[in-house]
């Protein structure tokens, strides 16, 4: 971290993993550093709408046995896992938590860094190319892209701000699987019991409810998915010159198989892969995710093997 850094690491462990904090408009806002920043550029990875930077344990932990040297970063999105909450929650907006995002990066002293987006996380990643295009060296899309299905949406909408509660993490992951399950068939009953400790904390009450501020589903209600959403090609052409991994699905209904052809075919050097078994949104430590991402940010970087 550079001497204009002004984020605070707030815990370090002897697994080399640091909790920092940083702030913009009044917001303290958080996230987790897997390494040092010192001198490979590092990863930084963007949670989905109502997820967090735990969602990036297990990929960073193996990335990190792939490549030890290769510092990660995983941010906490205004209102979602330790990061504080809006008292506006119009504000929970991809503009603002882009912003937020640059915020964040200048906190740590980032220049310049290669981005892995989950869902919402992508739009992020397409909407720093309006704001500091220059930031990005490489890009990694987990099944999302300019193009969104409506379908898939409204299927998420009506699951966002239920504010479901369980009395143990067992109760949590057995209520996952219920959910996912069917679009996830690939998957072990270890991996939703991971997905379930990513997703809940324990509350004053006792109780283990969603990490994310419920107050997030205003802003989702008032758009109307029963018209298609302002496409982001514009966007997405900013980063036709620089590598980009796509990750899709196999079973999504957010991002479909004529927008990943038409990534392709606008895109110079796009890599894409199919999860088989999985839906939206592939969970990044299975199914030889790491060792993906970890081939691909060598060849994107120019990262030499160990």
């Amino acid at each position: 971290m550079d001497s204009r850094s002004k984020a605070k690491i707030v815990s370090d462990d002897a697994d080399d993993k640091q909790l920092f904090t940083f702030e913009r408009g009044g917001l303290s806002l958080r996230g987790r550093l897997y390494g040092r920043l010192e001198s490979e550029p590092p990863l930084v990875c963007l949670p989905g709408l109502t997820r967090n930077s735990r969602d990036f344990d297990g990929l960073a932990t193996a990335l990190r046995d792939l490549r030890p040297e290769w510092p990660i970063v995983a941010f906490d999105s205004r209102g979602r896992g330790l990061s504080e909450r809006c008292d506006d929650p119009n504000l929970y907006s991809v503009p603002e938590e882009t912003l937020d995002l640059l915020a964040g990066l200048d906190a740590l002293g980032i220049e310049q860094a290669a981005f892995l987006g989950t869902s919402r996380g992508v739009l992020l990643i397409l909407t720093l190319t309006a704001f500091a295009p220059q930031r990005i060296l490489a890009a990694i899309f987990n099944d999302a892209g300019p193009r969104l299905e409506t379908a898939g949406l409204k299927a998420i909408r009506a699951l966002v701000g239920q504010g479901e509660t369980f009395k143990t993490m067992e109760d949590a992951a057995a209520h996952v699987a219920e959910l996912y399950g069917p679009t996830f068939p690939s998957l072990a009953e270890s991996d939703f019991h991971k997905m379930a400790e990513a997703l809940y904390d324990k509350r004053e009450d006792g109780l283990l409810g969603a990490a994310y501020d419920p107050r997030l589903a205003e802003p989702f209600n008032a758009l109307d998915l029963d018209q298609p959403l302002p496409e982001l090609w514009d966007l997405f052409e900013t980063l036709v010159d620089r590598p980009l991994l796509v990750l899709r699905g196999e079973m999504s209904n957010i991002l479909s198989a004529e927008t990943s052809q038409e990534m392709a075919d606008r895109h110079r050097d796009l890599e894409y892969h199919i999860v088989e078994g999985q839906g939206h949104a592939p969970w990044l430590d299975t199914a030889g995710l790491p060792q993906i991402i970890a081939s691909f940010l060598d060849r994107s970087l120019g990262r030499a093997r160990p």
